[in-house]
């Protein structure tokens, strides 16, 4: 009996600190967090603004504080406040996805953003589901997408609900980010998230995010064995971050 409930611990626990395109990633992101999934509180999201649409990616300017461009704003996908940018991305957002971003260092960020996530199985298969299959690469997309589906079902199952739309919750709140490495064929990203635990605690978590130029726009990697559980981790320090500028 005290093996099965520490098992179920252990679960719930790697539940909260998935990134399955994210934010969360984390957030996403997807997410977040991949980003870090809590059943928290939500953290008020910034207003939304709508997306151009345009399906070719550009070049964006960056500021000189960060590598994002100066364009920043923030928009509102499943419940989470993500930067976006005219110049940096997405530049197509038809259809609840995100395509289009800059070959550059901030087009990187922005697109660890928005594509992990749409890799949440919150966000509803009508959306991770033509995600994975267009921006998602590497061998371990099909287990991401065998786990990502599971969990899909063990939500729809929970709360009764039909295939395709949005289900449970997703809340995190977009606090930071770093680059690891760069080159122009490959990025690696470090997002930073927040959240509001039951008894009121915020916590902080890092997900780790790699990211690949396919030629013609940013894909996530797939991580190893499909799920982004060996790269979270909670934060206690998070001065070697960028701070999301105009982020709450």
């Amino acid at each position: 009996m005290t093996d099965d409930v520490i098992a179920r611990t252990r679960r719930t626990t790697a539940r909260r600190l998935t990134a399955v395109g994210a934010v969360t990633a984390t957030l996403l992101l997807a997410a977040a967090g991949v980003v870090f999934i809590s059943r928290a509180r939500p953290t008020p999201a910034p207003p939304a603004s709508p997306a151009p649409q345009s399906s070719q990616p550009r070049t964006g300017s960056s500021s000189a504080e960060n590598d994002l461009p100066d364009d920043l704003r923030w928009v509102d996908v499943a419940g989470v406040a993500v930067p976006a940018s005219t110049q940096g991305g997405p530049s197509d957002t038809s259809a609840g996805l995100a395509r289009g971003f800059s070959h550059d260092r901030g087009g990187a960020v922005l697109a660890a953003v928005h594509i992990v996530l749409r890799v949440a199985p919150q966000v509803g298969a009508d959306i991770f589901n033509p995600t994975l299959a267009a921006q998602v690469v590497g061998p371990d997309v099909a287990a991401m997408r065998a786990r990502v589906s599971q969990e899909y079902d063990d939500l729809r199952g929970q709360e009764q609900a039909g295939y395709g739309g949005p289900v449970g919750e997703l809340h995190t709140a977009l606090r930071g980010y770093r680059i690891t490495a760069y080159t122009p064929g490959e990025a690696s990203v470090e997002l930073l998230t927040e959240s509001v635990t039951d008894s009121d605690r915020r916590v902080l978590a890092a997900s780790a995010v790699q990211m690949s130029w396919t030629g013609s726009d940013w894909a996530l990697i797939a991580p190893a064995g499909g799920s982004f559980d060996a790269s979270v981790w909670l934060v206690t320090d998070a001065s070697g971050f960028t701070v999301f500028p105009g982020g709450r």
